[in-house]
């Protein structure tokens, strides 16, 4: 099996990045009000008081008062799809799983139109609320063997030091830039720390 990172790995940007923008042109209010909830939240993470997931739900809060959520994402990924990496679609086999922080909501539908069937994402339910961890650093690990358990890691792909404990568990590993792979190996300095 081949792991792979979405953000910024085969995807060229950050797609909760993306749909903010999307989403700033077509609903402005709904994201300023969201953006405006994060701001105060913030401060509450910084000290402490929350964790991250409230913070990151209340940025993509917007996005559950949207009318035919599906539909919108369905719009959302066709218009994104020009950013999948042309590297990982001449590397692409049967055995690729994408683990990914972003939520399943658009990164589920952006595998299925690449053929992916391995989707390890951040859950949310109905109304926005994340359902368990954020699926980032360890806690990709965590998912992996919760839902295979043998899982043979032949090769890991990351432009992310936060994706470390995957990088160290597959057989080869490659740091992601831009579109240059780089063997990793330990001590490498990341770009990218999130």
């Amino acid at each position: 099996m081949n792991i792979y990172d979405f953000d910024n790995t085969i995807y060229n940007g950050d797609t909760n990045k993306d749909i903010l923008l999307y989403s700033f042109k077509k609903h402005p209010f709904k994201v300023i009000k969201a953006l405006n909830k994060t701001k105060k939240l913030e401060r509450d993470y910084k000290r402490g008081l929350i964790t991250f997931e409230r913070v990151k739900e209340a940025m993509l809060s917007f996005l559950f008062e949207i009318e035919d959520l599906n539909g919108y994402i369905e719009k959302f990924v066709d218009s994104h799809m020009k950013n999948i990496k042309p590297w990982y679609l001449s590397r692409k086999t049967d055995y690729d799983i994408v683990i990914s922080a972003s939520y399943e909501l658009w990164i589920i539908p952006f595998c299925k139109k690449l053929g992916i069937k391995y989707v390890l994402a951040t859950k949310t339910d109905k109304d926005g609320h994340i359902i368990g961890k954020n699926c980032k650093g360890e806690e990709k690990v965590k998912r992996l063997v919760s839902t295979i358990p043998n899982a043979q890691i032949v090769t890991s792909y990351s432009d992310s030091e936060s994706d470390l404990p995957i990088l160290n568990i597959a057989k080869t590993a490659y740091v992601v830039e831009g579109n240059k792979l780089i063997p990793y190996v330990k001590g490498y300095k990341f770009k990218n720390k999130n």
